[in-house]
């Protein structure tokens, strides 16, 4: 019985240790809003200082900023329709996002 409950185990915490390595980690998770306007992102404590930039359909930069907190904000209010690019850079690491204003 001892012996059927220490397998039991070893199983259970060989699936959890292969689940956990298994998970994704996002360096920078997009939330939503009700407002549709609105780009509204959160980026792990590593990318504080990147840049964050954002580009138009035809490849033109609108802005570029650096990412002082965690959490950004990007307005498209006033912006023309059409589509956008995010992109946060900070050393080697490199991430997009798209946006699209309707």
């Amino acid at each position: 019985m001892k012996t059927m409950i220490r397998v039991l185990l070893v199983t259970m915490l060989a699936g959890s240790v292969a689940t956990a390595k298994a998970a994704p980690s996002n360096d920078i998770n997009m939330i939503n809003t009700k407002f549709q306007h609105l780009f509204v992102f959160k980026a792990k404590r590593k990318y504080l200082g990147a840049t964050v930039e954002v580009y138009y359909s035809n490849g033109d930069l609108i802005t570029s900023e650096k990412l002082g907190k965690r959490r950004m904000i990007i307005d498209f209010c006033d912006t023309k329709l059409g589509e956008y690019t995010i992109r946060v850079v900070k050393d080697d690491k490199r991430k997009e996002f798209s946006y699209i204003k309707k």
